[in-house]
């Protein structure tokens, strides 16, 4: 059999991967990023560690609560359920499930193209990858459309349906605690969280240092989704100093735009596939938002290729 593409090395790509793999089916991962995860991401600073994509592990499914068990918990975070956090970052558990896998890194896919019999992938440096079975693309439902646009499949109009918001984060360190517990929840236009990431376990800290991801509400990020980092980062400044009553003395401040981080309206179920052309999307924006949504969705996608291969 030739190898399946996917487009994706985030959550749902890699699980999907994972799934084919122990299949015995080939596959190949391409992302433009030079690491894994996606939003999974943890960025590193000195020896600071920030969560800024996604602060902690969590959800109700059987599968994905037994797949996180094994990480170490991390208490006072705000949530329903537990929480788990990779002693090495959020990042972690793409890598774990990353590992052994075939990953073209810092390879943006510009041009699909499907030919008789299979799919042709074309980079941002014009390498072509030929000879592809099935292409499954996991990347944010727009990026999807993109992608997919000047192929006729009924998949295009189903991504439309969908719609993502964008998030803005800023990381820093201070010299003072800025607040008393893991996670603060503020009610505020600007800021939607605060985590304080020196408290995940594992956190390695000077003494009077304190690490935290400030996030900004869906609608601020929507509002100022093309300002410039340096304005950002000061208005993030500003709304910080009044939600925790002084102006903090920093170590380390940096900013990052999630273009897509949230889900306004899910698909509704877990991916879409056009069996008559090998092609399938899938993502955390089929169910919802968040971690679990992802590694759901490409399980679901695998296990029904597995099957449907299987019986073909």
């Amino acid at each position: 059999m030739q190898p399946i593409a996917i487009i994706g090395a985030g959550l749902c790509g890699l699980r999907c991967a994972e799934v084919l793999r122990h299949h015995n089916l080939p596959v190949q991962l391409f992302d433009k990023s030079r690491g894994l995860g996606g939003r999974l991401a943890t960025r590193r600073h000195s020896h600071w560690r920030f969560d800024h994509g996604c602060p902690s592990l969590h959800g109700d499914g059987a599968a994905w609560r037994q797949r996180i068990s094994g990480y170490p918990n991390w208490e006072g975070a705000i949530i329903a359920t537990s929480a788990q956090v990779p002693p090495l970052g959020i990042n972690q558990l793409a890598k774990d499930i990353g590992h052994g896998l075939s990953v073209h890194r810092d390879c943006l896919i510009k041009e699909i193209r499907r030919a008789p019999q299979s799919w042709h992938l074309t980079n941002q440096q014009g390498e072509l990858f030929s000879g592809f079975d099935h292409l499954i693309v996991t990347v944010p439902a727009p990026q999807a459309h993109a992608l997919l646009r000047d192929i006729d499949t009924p998949l295009n109009p189903e991504l439309q349906k969908t719609s993502m918001s964008p998030s803005w984060v800023m990381m820093c360190v201070t010299t003072h605690p800025l607040i008393d517990h893991a996670e603060h929840r503020p009610a505020n236009n600007v800021i939607a969280r605060i985590t304080a990431e020196h408290s995940k376990p594992h956190r390695q800290r000077l003494e009077h240092e304190y690490t935290y991801v400030v996030e900004a509400t869906p609608a601020w990020s929507a509002e100022h989704e093309e300002d410039d980092a340096t304005a950002v980062q000061q208005a993030l400044l500003s709304a910080l100093a009044l939600v925790v009553g002084n102006t903090p003395a920093l170590l380390h401040c940096a900013v990052h735009r999630w273009r897509y981080a949230r889900t306004q309206q899910p698909l509704g179920r877990p991916f879409l596939i056009d069996a008559a052309l090998g092609l399938a999307v899938a993502g955390d924006w089929c169910l919802g938002s968040g971690a679990d949504a992802a590694y759901d969705s490409g399980t679901a996608l695998a296990q029904h290729l597995v099957t449907d291969l299987a019986s073909g």
